[in-house]
């Protein structure tokens, strides 16, 4: 029996030596990469087309955006300073749920890059608005080093009549 055993024993340990040696995701990839890693909102800031410039969250916001070297990715915005609710249970109301949803934000999804335009493109599966849900957004995209990411979305008419967001992000991780 060990006979008939030992056969199937050799094939599973070349099998995983070959997945080990070629099929297992290269680490040195994850470095030609230079979006993935984990990178902290520096500053935030909105222009609309005649100039004129806002700054989210009272300017005071705080985030995350993360990519992974598969080609997932995921932000978090808040504002800093938020009001303090006491249980959601007890307190509840209008008042709160529009503190509560008008200072944090976020979604995730896939993304792709086209390095030639500039541009990463978050292909949007879950957000805290519905309407994002299945949408792309893409945004242009300078590196200020290898620490430092500028992100611009594209005009939303939706806000300020065509502004344009730039967040500035921090690496904190990755790389």
């Amino acid at each position: 029996m060990s006979a008939i055993h030992s056969p199937v024993r050799s094939v599973c340990c070349v099998l995983t030596l070959a997945f080990a040696a070629g099929c297992a995701p290269d680490p040195a990839a994850e470095t030609d990469n230079p979006f993935v890693g984990a990178w902290s909102l520096a500053s935030w800031e909105s222009r609309s087309a005649d100039g004129a410039v806002t700054l989210p969250y009272d300017g005071n916001p705080a985030g995350q955006i993360t990519y992974t070297a598969d080609g997932r990715m995921s932000a978090q915005l808040m504002q800093v300073g938020r009001e303090e609710f006491p249980d959601a249970a007890e307190a509840g109301g209008q008042e709160m749920r529009d503190a509560i949803l008008g200072g944090f934000f976020s979604y995730y999804g896939d993304y792709s890059v086209d390095t030639e335009a500039g541009v990463v493109t978050h292909h949007v599966e879950g957000a805290l608005l519905p309407s994002w849900v299945g949408s792309d957004r893409p945004r242009s995209f300078t590196f200020d080093g290898p620490d430092r990411l500028i992100l611009s979305t594209e005009p939303d008419p939706a806000r300020g009549g065509g502004a344009v967001g730039t967040l500035v992000w921090e690496r904190v991780s990755g790389r």
